[in-house]
């Protein structure tokens, strides 16, 4: 009872603070708003909204379940997910957060996934979509393809790597994919674009917020925050934010990419808020998600600390200041991360082993 109230205290504290800050200074909330709706027009609405209608009719009309009948053992194999999950971990990879998130609310309210199965997927096939990691990161942020090439590959294997060490045992019948009624094309495409539609609101509701509270928190943090902690300090917010506030770093390229890869996988908080939003509407609570997305965070973080002098991203782009010094700190902090992830990866499969899973 003390801890509910001090709950409520708090957050009762947290709005009467909100409120002041708001009647305080209404201009940076202005800004954060006109901020976000651009970046809806512009960038969110143009690439998701298309995407969103062709992944639920892809599901609508069956096609999931084909793909799940003639390639799901190998889902099973590699990610230890159930069959039917496989085509939301490619809608999530290919479509961005927020489809994959929809895709796998859509399975579960069609009975193809089971709500223990569903959440666990929730969490692992939520991932940055191509176009933002080639053409904003790859292109924008580090002006090198190679960069988009190499946070793309990081993202998938560290999603790989999350799917198995979270995953529990696969049982005779979760291997099995089900099949369910097909309907016809006309009431499929109808409820698609509704879905579409009302998934596309939430995102933009949510990316106006967090641009908001980002607004603020420059405000706040402007004269106190170095400009080489604001990357990782906006993006746990808002990843676009995060991301774009790479480019004014001058830290070494191998950290900026490290910085990039932790940001893309974890998402921040307005991406978390989004797939919690779409697990909600098909009745997940998504408890699963902030756990599994932190610890994909940190091995894709990891795995580009390790992979990146092998790619020589020092060539991309002339050193900045400081970057010696990252340069020379980079050998024991790859050893320091590379043995602790060996430890672990050795403890969960030893695990797997006792508890006989996929």
């Amino acid at each position: 009872m003390q801890r509910r109230r001090g709950r409520m205290l708090a957050q009762g504290l947290g709005l009467a603070a909100a409120f002041g800050v708001l009647i305080a200074l209404p201009q940076t909330a202005a800004e954060g708003v006109r901020s976000g709706l651009t970046l809806c027009g512009k960038v969110i609405l143009p690439s998701l909204f298309p995407f969103f209608v062709c992944s639920n009719l892809f599901v609508l009309l069956g096609f999931s379940a084909r793909v799940s009948a003639r390639f799901g053992g190998m889902a099973a194999r590699l990610l230890r997910l159930p069959p039917n999950a496989g085509s939301a971990f490619v809608i999530g990879m290919t479509g961005g957060y927020p489809a994959g998130a929809q895709a796998v609310g859509l399975l579960y309210e069609r009975g193809e996934l089971s709500r223990d199965e569903a959440e666990h997927a929730l969490a692992v096939c939520n991932q940055a979509g191509p176009s933002f990691i080639f053409g904003f990161l790859g292109g924008a942020v580090f002006a090198h393809p190679g960069a988009g090439a190499l946070l793309c590959g990081v993202q998938l294997l560290a999603a790989v790597l999350t799917c198995r060490l979270t995953a529990k045992p696969l049982t005779a019948a979760q291997r099995a994919h089900s099949a369910p009624q097909r309907p016809d094309f006309a009431a499929a495409f109808s409820e698609s674009v509704r879905r579409a539609g009302m998934s596309a609101i939430h995102v933009c509701m949510f990316v106006t917020v967090f641009s908001v509270l980002s607004g603020y928190l420059r405000l706040a943090a402007g004269a106190h925050l170095p400009a080489d902690a604001a990357p990782l300090a906006l993006g746990v917010l808002e990843l676009s934010a995060g991301c774009a506030a790479l480019r004014a770093c001058t830290l070494a390229p191998v950290w900026k990419l490290c910085i990039a890869s932790f940001l893309l996988s974890f998402g921040g908080l307005s991406i978390l808020a989004q797939s919690r939003a779409a697990a909600a509407d098909a009745g997940l609570e998504g408890r699963q998600l902030p756990g599994c997305k932190v610890l994909q965070g940190a091995i894709a973080a990891a795995l580009t600390l390790l992979l990146a002098p092998l790619a020589q991203v020092g060539r991309w782009c002339a050193p900045t200041l400081g970057a010696s010094t990252m340069m020379e700190t980079a050998g024991p902090v790859m050893l320091l991360l590379s043995s602790v992830l060996l430890l672990y990866f050795r403890k969960k499969y030893h695990s797997i082993l006792r508890e006989g899973r996929v």
